[in-house]
This record gives structure tokens, C-alpha cells and sequence, in this order.
């Protein structure tokens, strides 16, 4: 039976808006109980630690940015191509503050915080999105180190304004036109897939995220009363 959500959502949303304005290090839970207007001990009752507290905080950011991208291409299919899908994904990424300190490793608003075996268990879905769109013919099949590459390119357009600064004056639409140019021409094939394959990898590759969306959301409003077992 799904477990009510409204008071744990009401508990990370006080604890993102205080992470926003003052860092993961000088959030304590007093501040967070305080902000959302409940008692420090009822906090515990979700999250036994201040880092699952917060790794439920990414993870949620996280789902809500897969929906909206799950969205986009169930409306239509043509921005499962890597480069319409990676376009969109900076541009909800960049309109998202704490999803970008992910990203971008912002140490000044993460502070210490770990990346824990929850959203290391990301990587086991990206290999099988990558696997997804090998298999519709979504990508060129004569890259070397096709997930590296287009990983590593993706990442430069998140990092580029840290590294130089005067990068930084171009917008982020601007941006995003640059990211999906660069994916088309590097890493997908001059003719792609018919409607028929681009429709059938929407499918598949909608229900891959919406498996993590699934499992993301367990852990948000479960891992305290796993720890509790444990």
C-alpha cells in the first residue's frame, strides 16, 4: 500500500530551500524541523540521517525532472533522439538549482555530501539507456566508447562556465541549440531510425525511466523505515 507522501514532501521542501540559501554543511534537522513547522523527532521517523534526508531531496529533484522529460517524449516520439533528449535535459537541469549543484558538483552547496549507493544505482540505467539506443539505431555504430564520449561531451556544456568564466554570457537556450547541434552531427547517424523504430524506442525507453522513477521514489519515502530494519 503506497505510504502517504505529504509530510515527507513538506520536510524536503524545507530542507531545499534552506540547502539553496545555506549550504548542505550549515543545514542542521533543529533547522529543517523549524522550517517546516514540525518537531525535530518526527523528521527522524522518515530519515534517520541528515545524508539520506538530503539524498531523498536529489532523488525526488531528480524524479521530477525525469517526468517532465518522459513527458515530452511521450507526446512526441522525435525527442527520443539523443540530441532532442539531452537538449531538453540541460534546459530542465539548468531551471532546477539543486539538480544543477548535482551535476556540476557545486561544492559550496553540497558540502560533504556523498554520493550514496542510491543514485549510484543510476548507472546501471544509464547503461541500459545507452544499450536502448544502440538498439533502435538511435546513435552511430562506429564510435569508439560511445558512452564515455557522449557522456563526457554532455558534461563540458554543465562544467564549461566553472572552468571559464566568460562562457557564462551565452543563455542557457543558446546552450542547449549548441549541446543538440554537437550530438547530432558527432554521435547520431545522418539517416535515422523510421517512425515505426522511433516509436517503439519512445516506448521502451519511457518505461526504462519510468522503472528509475519507480525505484527513486521507494527509496524517498522508504529508506528510514529500511534503516529501521536494518
Amino acid at each position: 500500500m503506497p505510504q502517504p507522501t505529504e509530510r515527507p514532501d513538506r520536510i524536503l521542501d524545507a530542507a531545499g530551500e534552506l540547502m539553496i540559501r545555506l549550504g548542505y554543511r550549515k543545514v542542521t534537522i533543529e533547522d529543517i524541523a523549524r522550517q517546516a513547522g514540525i518537531g525535530k523527532g518526527t523528521v527522524y521517523l522518515h530519515w534517520r540521517t541528515k545524508e539520506q534526508l538530503f539524498e531523498s531531496l536529489f532523488l525526488r529533484e531528480s524524479v521530477a525532472m525525469i517526468t517532465e522529460l518522459v513527458d515530452g517524449v511521450r507526446r512526441d516520439p522525435e525527442e527520443v533522439r539523443p540530441h532532442r533528449f539531452m537538449r531538453a535535459s540541460f534546459l530542465a537541469t539548468q531551471r532546477r538549482p539543486l539538480t544543477r549543484a548535482l551535476v556540476t558538483g557545486d561544492a559550496e552547496l553540497l558540502g560533504n555530501l556523498k554520493r550514496s549507493t542510491a543514485r549510484n544505482r543510476g548507472q546501471e540505467f544509464t547503461e541500459r539507456y545507452f544499450e536502448l539506443i544502440t538498439k533502435y539505431g538511435l546513435v552511430r555504430d562506429d564510435v569508439p566508447d560511445l558512452t564515455f564520449s557522449l557522456n563526457a561531451v554532455a558534461s563540458g556544456f554543465f562544467l564549461v562556465d566553472k572552468l571559464n568564466p566568460n562562457m557564462a554570457a551565452l543563455d542557457d537556450q543558446s546552450k542547449a541549440d549548441a549541446l543538440g547541434r554537437t550530438l547530432r552531427r558527432a554521435f547520431e547517424p545522418d539517416h535515422g531510425p523510421d517512425r515505426a523504430s522511433l516509436t517503439a524506442a519512445a516506448a521502451e525507453i519511457s518505461s526504462l525511466f519510468d522503472e528509475i522513477n519507480t525505484n527513486y521514489r521507494e527509496w524517498i519515502y522508504t529508506s528510514g523505515a529500511k534503516s529501521e530494519r536494518t
